[in-house]
């Protein structure tokens, strides 16, 4: 790694921090702030339809992705999918299944990595487990026990892909959104949660009606209502809100620098993808031939940039609700601080700019000019904020009021989500993605359309709640009803530039000193613990003050301490994970380490690289063959392949296509355990009577040219390659389990006939694996346990001196 990056890196960090510290008051109102609840709303909404769509279109593989039935049997579970959450785990056959004692339990619990799968994966309990997932994603998508119903979500969706994730594609979408509405209040709008509240209040009549005070929006405590009446929409905490337009950003943000290949700057790549049947709904080779190379070219180039260059939507909504916020402009030494910390900003992007060779995941890659010339403007861009100081803010608001407002990058992403939709099978994750732009402002133009549409139907007599049908949205609750949060409290700056210190330090620590997650956790831990104490006492000292918000404040003192330290976590382990794997960066390996703990309880390990560094260049498919006991031949022709070898264009997105697709691509050790699932499917399907052999074929030929038909050019240059072929009897793991056998009434297998083989860091016992653990693992979650109690009993204590409202 060169001293320049490194350089870098430490100062980019550093005059960050600094500017969090300084710009604190606007970041806390933008962050921090009620807003309508509704965007949100119609965000979850989608957001569930989608994830009842995907529900559909791995039904038909729940057997071979999750059973015990399918490509992995029970035995092999702890050590590739379980990794280190079941490292005390028995597999089953050398000793019995489940955690050896309670030391192995509690490792399976700090480890996050969850699923009931783990302990019961017969088909029957996988069935289960799906149902289970389909009544949450149908009470998600209505709002029904909406918290609850989206905790059972993520749960339930990641001890899916925990068990199995041989079809993954675009999953990381659903695992990063249901994480982040968790920690929302997505029912408090459109749903049937806020319905049976609505009843409920009007029957008592503390609800504020669209027709009566308060239009909706709520009334203080007046003679008429003495305890006041109730919003409709009560106001909801933003943060998640900007946590999932984040989300988005960095989603299409690496996605696109990933695309570094040759076929993307020559602007082929949306050529290729056209032409690979894997993907097109429709076959698009008359189309391609029509329109010609250009018009394709074009586009390719538009959606590469567009996706780099789409957290400018993130600096355009900040901008404008900054704008909004009311928050003081800095002046006299912040201001002074501000603009050294964008000069930073300025030298640290023009250090990695003036090392372009560093830039890059190989050497020789020429993709490290691109970024460079990218960094370079960047640092242009801080050095003129840092230049003109105050002057900059009104050049801003400019700008998010023009080249940066969302409809330009919104509408953009609209019409390509929608041709992507029409024209490839790509799976129900693209139009997740495109529900998270109401939450990136589309959501007001959303209500619009909504209010418009239910004001039609109420027109025609069709029965539409009164607050719904009128001529115009109801607006949100009322800011200025007295329960809503006001109160000065607030952080010093110099605390919080002291913690982003102290947690800089550490991370410094944890890998110059080899100290590890141990340095990085202690000193989160005890940022969190500081701002806790100096938060406590400043909210004391000024608990009778108020202050004036254009929007009140989400939670007390105790909550906005809570929410700010989960945001910033949040956000620094997601950059952090993302780090690129370019040579020069050889200690990320160990960086991702400190982090490894959150992405893997919150399960948001992603990696963004759809059709990234290129798409590919070839048709393929694959093709099994199996040997019976007297020595005939079988096409078998369940799974990834089609009986005649050919590739055809399919209207549905059919995800035996992407297991295809990751046996002959990044994940082509699969390729052995689907060939020794093939021999157990025999088996099992032949009263046990084992087959002779299994094999399993990749078949590649080039994509065809334009014009061309295309089933006729792979049959004329196909190319077969073997994958795997093994001996069933022979073979480990390629034998029906016992269990198994029983399940279906099989007589038990012949002694000696099953065969195993075991990884040498699972071949050691339990008890030497528990010398190379951590012995300060179980600390760290307790610890922040306490902290969370801490901040909770704050919390009790600020409600208490609060006075009750209609809606309690």
């Amino acid at each position: 790694m060169s001293f320049a990056l490194a350089l870098a890196l430490v100062l980019l960090s550093a005059s960050l921090v600094g500017l969090v510290a300084l710009h604190r008051e606007a970041l806390r109102r933008v962050l921090l702030r009620a807003v309508d609840p509704r965007p949100l709303a119609l965000f979850r909404i989608a957001f569930g339809c989608c994830l009842l769509a995907t529900t559909v279109e791995i039904a038909p593989l729940l057997d071979y992705l999750f059973s015990d039935e399918g490509l992995l049997p029970r035995a092999v579970v702890p050590e590739l999918m379980g990794r280190g959450a079941t490292i005390g785990f028995g597999d089953g056959v050398r000793e019995p299944a489940g955690p050896r004692d309670l030391a192995a339990l509690l490792e399976f619990v700090i480890s996050g990595r969850w699923s009931p799968l783990y302990f019961g994966d017969s088909p029957t309990a996988v069935r289960l487990h799906f149902a289970g997932l389909v009544v949450a994603a149908l009470g998600l998508t209505l709002g029904w026990r909406t918290r609850v119903s989206t905790i059972l979500c993520w749960l339930l969706y990641a001890g899916l892909l925990r068990r199995g994730d041989a079809h993954w594609g675009g999953e990381q979408v659903f695992c990063a959104f249901l994480f982040l509405l968790m920690w929302s209040r997505c029912g408090a709008a459109f749903s049937v949660d806020n319905w049976r509240r609505c009843r409920a209040l009007r029957r008592r009549g503390f609800l504020s009606m669209s027709s009566g005070p308060g239009a909706g929006a709520g009334l203080a405590p007046s003679p008429a209502a003495p305890r006041g009446l109730a919003a409709i929409y009560r106001r909801i905490p933003a943060w998640p809100q900007a946590l999932i337009a984040g989300q988005l950003a960095l989603c299409y943000a690496v996605n696109g620098w990933a695309k570094s290949g040759p076929t993307w700057r020559s602007g082929d790549a949306l050529l290729l993808v056209l032409s690979r049947d894997t993907y097109v709904r429709w076959d698009m080779s008359a189309v391609i031939a029509a329109v010609g190379p250009w018009p394709l070219r074009l586009a390719s180039w538009g959606v590469e940039w567009w996706e780099r260059l789409f957290p400018l939507v993130l600096v355009g909504l900040a901008l404008r609700a900054v704008a909004r916020s009311g928050a003081p402009a800095l002046q006299g030494a912040a201001s002074a601080g501000a603009r050294l910390c964008w000069a930073g900003i300025a030298v640290a992007a023009g250090l990695a700019a003036a090392v372009p060779q560093d830039l890059v995941e190989k050497s020789g890659d020429p993709g490290g000019f691109e970024r460079a010339a990218t960094l370079a403007v960047l640092a242009a861009i801080a050095a003129a904020v840092a230049i003109a100081g105050p002057r900059a803010a009104a050049v801003g608001r400019r700008l998010a009021a023009g080249p940066l407002a969302p409809r330009w990058w919104l509408g953009f992403g609209a019409l390509f989500h929608l041709a992507n939709h029409a024209l490839l099978a790509v799976g129900a994750f693209a139009p997740a993605t495109l529900a998270a732009y109401l939450v990136c402002g589309a959501g007001p133009w959303a209500i619009a359309m909504l209010q418009r549409a239910l004001r039609g139907l109420a027109r025609v007599r069709v029965p539409v709640p009164e607050h719904l049908g009128r001529e115009t949205a109801i607006a949100a609750e009322d800011p200025s009803l007295p329960h809503l949060h006001r109160d000065a409290a607030a952080l010093p700056g110099w605390a919080i530039a002291a913690a982003g210190g102290v947690v800089l330090a550490g991370g410094l620590v944890a890998l110059a000193a080899g100290a590890g997650p141990r340095a990085w956790h202690a000193a989160w831990l005890a940022a969190g613990t500081g701002l806790t104490i100096v938060g406590w006492r400043a909210a004391r000292r000024r608990r009778s003050e108020t202050t004036a918000l254009v929007e009140p404040w989400a939670h007390g003192p105790a909550g906005r301490l809570a929410a700010g330290g989960l945001v910033a976590y949040h956000v620094v382990a997601l950059l952090v994970w993302q780090l690129p794997a370019w040579s020069s960066l050889p200690w990320r390996g160990p960086v991702r380490a400190l982090v490894g703990p959150w992405i893997e309880l919150s399960y948001t390990s992603q990696v963004w690289s759809m059709f990234a560094p290129n798409p590919p260049r070839d048709q393929m498919l694959v093709r099994t063959t199996v040997v019976d006991a007297a020595g005939v031949r079988h096409r078998y022709d369940e799974g990834p392949q089609r009986a005649d070898d050919l590739p055809l264009p399919h209207p549905w997105h059919d995800r035996w296509r992407k297991i295809g697709d990751n046996l002959l691509g990044q994940r082509e050790r699969m390729s052995l355990w689907h060939v020794r699932y093939l021999c157990r499917r025999w088996a099992l399907e032949h009263a046990g009577e084992p087959a002779r052999e299994a094999r399993l074929e990749g078949l590649r030929a080039p994509l065809p040219p334009p014009g061309s038909d295309r089933q006729e050019h792979f049959a004329a240059h196909v190319e077969t390659r073997v994958l795997a072929q093994v001996n069933c009897a022979e073979e480990p793991f390629a034998q029906l389990a016992p269990e198994v056998r029983a399940r279906h009434g099989l007589p038990p297998a012949p002694p000696g006939s099953l065969r195993f083989a075991w990884a040498p860091e699972r071949a050691a016992t339990w008890a030497e694996r528990r010398t190379r653990r951590d012995p300060l693992a179980p600390l760290w979650p307790l610890a922040a346990l306490g902290l969370l109690a801490a901040l909770a009993r704050w919390a009790r204590e600020d409600r208490r001196g609060r006075a009750p409202t209609g809606d309690s």
